[in-house]
């Protein structure tokens, strides 16, 4: 059995074609000692990865891609058990989405933009249902007294 996951996560700074092309050859000689495969897509200022292999790799992977300065607001999109890999013969493909093809991947690159901003607006619920919480039971406390 494989784990697969998928996530998405900001450029800390501007990558080039070339800066990307350096981080998919990086990509493509750890993942391969590891045994893991995958597809990282990196379009306006964002990274999307699915990454899959034994189920160790992968957390040791995505534990380092947590730390790595590169990234930023990591968010987990999925994390699931497979039989078998989507993508067997990549030990990882960089797909780049430059000026010349960001018409095409717009709605992609809308699509990760919607997605990192629901994580805010989650993280801004999950704050105000917590806050409620906490006065609630101060008032409850109150009342007991």
């Amino acid at each position: 059995m494989f784990k697969r996951i998928k996530y998405v996560s900001r450029f800390s700074e501007e990558l080039s074609v070339a800066g990307l092309a350096e981080l998919e050859a990086q990509c493509v000689r750890n993942n391969r000692t590891r045994g893991l495969t995958g597809v990282l897509m990196a379009a306006g200022g964002i990274f999307f990865q699915v990454l899959e292999g034994e189920p160790e790799a992968v957390d040791a992977v995505l534990a380092a891609i947590a730390r790595d300065p590169r990234h930023r607001d990591l968010l987990l999109l999925s994390e699931e058990t497979a039989e078998h890999r989507v993508f067997p013969d990549w030990a990882m493909k960089a797909v780049p989405v430059d000026a010349s093809r960001i018409d095409r991947f717009e709605p992609l690159h809308a699509i990760l933009e919607t997605i990192l901003a629901q994580r805010r607006l989650d993280e801004l619920l999950v704050g105000t249902l917590e806050r409620t919480v906490w006065t609630e039971m101060q008032i409850g406390l109150g009342r007991e007294r």
